[in-house]
């Protein structure tokens, strides 16, 4: 019997673009470059969830794509770097939305490879290192920008050369 397919959506980038708001008090501080990584972790940590997560945009119908995608072979899953406010917020959001993907909370400290398998699966991402972890694990990459260029949200280029897509409409009823 050949293995279903999974598709494991990001959240951030993916389905809501939460940097803008997330990082708009961040890139104010003109010391930002010189902190340790921990301050930017604290930084998250402490930010208003609900707040960026009602006010962020939603990416390229996303939220309607995610209704319409088979809800037995895809999930969301998305780093969370604060319970229970990230978390929750997310969730709400989503659940709000009707979404009905079980929703993979990861921690901010592990990779998606590390509560996942990606073996053969599928991770639609906007983040190249986690692609990269994901193929390195076996898993088939999809690099997601919504701006249709080769750069990740972390200015990182797609030198790899992963597919690219720009919306979540691919994969209804794949």
């Amino acid at each position: 019997m050949k293995k279903e397919v999974i598709k494991y959506f990001d959240f951030d980038g993916v389905i809501l673009d939460t940097s803008p708001l997330l990082f708009e008090e961040w890139k104010k501080n003109p010391d930002r470059h010189s902190l340790p990584e921990s301050e930017k972790i604290k930084y998250i940590q402490n930010a208003d969830w609900k707040k960026i997560i009602n006010n962020s945009r939603e990416i390229n119908d996303a939220i309607y794509c995610l209704k319409h995608i088979n809800i037995k072979t895809s999930f969301i899953a998305t780093k969370i770097h604060s319970l229970p406010e990230e978390a929750r917020e997310k969730v709400v959001y989503l659940r709000d939305k009707g979404v009905r993907q079980n929703i993979i909370l990861i921690p901010w400290y592990l990779k998606k490879t590390d509560i996942i398998d990606a073996k053969e699966n599928i991770l639609i991402d906007d983040g190249l290192f986690n692609l990269d972890d994901w193929y390195n694990c076996g898993g088939i990459p999809i690099f997601f920008n919504k701006d249709g260029n080769d750069t990740d949200t972390w200015h990182q280029r797609n030198d790899k050369g992963y597919q690219k897509v720009l919306s979540l409409h691919h994969f209804i009823d794949m």
